[in-house]
């Protein structure tokens, strides 16, 4: 990747001002610093031996600040810097701030749209209260379930609460409470494994009575919680690329002689941000796991045809295979799907090996053609024609506008 041609005596200092304490925080960085690959004017200053040391920030001499605002507290002691910023949380708006982040209403929407299609009619909702965030993924699952259940069920508690192992008892009786089956959307992973381990003292079944989608896709957390827990992973690299990025525009339209910036232009930039929209990266698709394998429905038959569709997609098989020994004709079994679903057993199907196909060609390399094969499809051929047709894409083209920015 070719640097781009700087004046070597302009070197920009620039913060990172997070913990680096999970997998949303490594992403960011991961994205900053492959942008800071591409220039030659960018020191990176942050917390721990891979930074030049950032101790006390009320002292430090920088021109721009990346930042994970999770606290008023932290958005005063920013602000009162006079630096231009760049929010990658979106917890607390503050007029100044620029904001590159991930898009909640539609992670919330991604959400709902998930679970309706795991059959759940009655939805849950758990966030941290008071945070832009949550509440934005909050109103966007609202949004894509109105039509099915017009009242969503709210529970809401600060975020150190949910990070911390302080008695749940009022969260048990808000679960205890639901009516089930329910599909609950959790905020991010903390709060989902809580819900699941709540769950598990109080004897609901996950997922047969209650199904648990998370955020943030924490994948050495989620594997191991028990049941494994269901998330949405978020593109953080893309979003602390886009950061980077946004920040060194700022920098350079209100640079000025040596020492930095401009005491004038910084605050006009400043002024700029406050109009300026938020920069919104979309979220992954759903990472799929034990904690919402199920679906929900009063039909046992259905239900039962709905997982052996869904499981064994990718095996190749065709409908009476997969079908074989279910205590129905054909067409009872058709009638009854159909009127359960809203949709044929074969659009399941292809639903479900589309899915498979997507994931392969988003976290893979493999070839069309492999990814073809495992995900079910019969041909190259007709993978094509099915994934177009339906996803309005090639697959490759989908591969690539999923890849990170370069």
């Amino acid at each position: 990747m070719r640097k781009q041609a700087t004046r070597p005596d302009r070197r920009r200092k620039v913060a990172l001002f997070m913990g680096l304490t999970d997998t949303y925080e490594h992403g960011i960085a991961r994205g900053v610093a492959r942008y800071a690959r591409t220039r030659e004017d960018w020191d990176l200053f942050g917390y721990g031996w891979m930074f030049r040391p950032l101790e006390a920030l009320e002292y430090w001499d920088g021109d721009g600040i990346i930042a994970r605002v999770e606290s008023r507290r932290d958005a005063d002691r920013l602000a009162a810097l006079g630096i231009p910023l760049v929010d990658v949380a979106g917890a607390y708006l503050r007029p100044g701030f620029l904001r590159v982040a991930n898009d909640d209403r539609a992670t919330g929407v991604r959400a709902g749209s998930y679970l309706q299609a795991c059959g759940f009619r009655c939805f849950a909702f758990c966030g941290v209260r008071g945070v832009f965030w949550s509440a934005q993924r909050r109103e966007g699952f609202r949004q894509s379930v109105r039509q099915a259940c017009p009242r969503v069920q709210v529970f809401e508690e600060s975020l150190a609460w949910w990070e911390s192992l302080q008695n749940s008892e009022h969260l048990g009786e808000w679960l205890s409470a639901l009516p089930c089956p329910a599909g609950i959307f959790a905020c991010n992973d903390t709060a989902g494994l809580k819900l699941a381990e709540m769950a598990r003292k109080l004897g609901l079944a996950v997922p047969g009575e209650l199904a648990i989608l998370g955020v943030d896709n924490e994948d050495i957390l989620c594997e191991l919680a028990s049941p494994s827990l269901s998330s949405i992973p978020l593109d953080c690299e893309s979003i602390g690329y886009r950061a980077a990025e946004l920040l060194a525009g700022v920098l350079a339209r209100s640079s000025g002689s040596r020492g930095g910036v401009r005491a004038g232009a910084s605050a006009r930039a400043r002024a700029r941000a406050s109009d300026a929209a938020p920069i919104l990266v979309p979220p992954g698709e759903v990472v799929e796991r034990d904690s919402t394998r199920v679906f929900a429905c009063d039909d046992p038959l259905v239900a039962e045809a709905v997982h052996r569709i869904r499981s064994r997609a990718r095996d190749g098989a065709n409908l009476a295979e997969l079908l074989a020994g279910l205590p129905a004709s054909r067409r009872s079994l058709e009638l009854r799907f159909r009127r359960a679903t809203g949709r044929t057993m074969h659009e399941e199907l292809v639903r479900a090996r589309l899915d498979a196909a997507k994931a392969l060609l988003r976290s893979t390399d493999q070839a069309v053609a492999h990814v073809a094969r495992g995900s079910g499809f019969g041909t190259v051929q007709r993978f094509h024609e099915v994934f177009l047709r339906q996803v309005g894409l090639s697959p490759a083209r989908y591969r690539r506008d999923r890849r990170r920015p370069a």
